[in-house]
């Protein structure tokens, strides 16, 4: 059971529990899973729009008149078939591209989802490795010019 202590080993389950999190987080963020009903898919839709009469409220969580046309659009799309990235685009061709609350997962604006993950990686890393690098650090012993000194300033302190 000695090689449960070796770094090789250490370094190596700090890797694989950070992966596990990563592919956990990733998992939870994006595999909810498409919604079943009618309802559902509206709700999922509404909460990636902002109100335009509102600020900083979701369609799904606005009651002013705006938002419920903008549900009730949302649920007539859905009937039709369209995808929900299809209604995204139609309402935002409607109102804007302010009203999108959720930027795309990819292109450009998918850096908003990646780029925390990758920071968070590499600042792990980077302690990681100074760590390593602290531990692996030789102690010094003192040498006997060291010892010298300290004698001399010690006698001369005491004289």
């Amino acid at each position: 059971m000695t090689w449960l202590r070796t770094p090789g080993f250490r370094r190596g389950s700090w890797i694989v529990i950070a992966a596990l999190a990563i592919v956990s987080l990733g998992r939870a963020a994006f595999d909810d899973g498409p919604p079943r009903t009618t309802e559902e898919q509206v709700e999922a839709i509404a909460r990636t729009l902002k109100c335009p009469a509102c600020d900083g409220q979701s369609v799904a969580d606005s009651d002013v008149a705006a938002s419920r046309a903008i549900r009730v659009e949302i649920a007539r799309l859905v009937e039709e078939g369209q995808t929900p990235d299809e209604i995204r685009g139609a309402i935002a061709a409607s109102f804007g591209e302010r009203v999108q609350l959720v930027p795309p997962a990819s292109g450009f604006a998918g850096l908003v989802w990646i780029l925390p993950v990758v920071v968070l990686v590499v600042a792990l890393a980077g302690v990681s490795g100074a760590l390593s690098r602290w531990r692996r650090t030789p102690r010094r012993s003192p040498t006997d010019d060291d010892r010298v000194l300290v004698d001399q300033a010690l006698h001369d302190r005491d004289g």
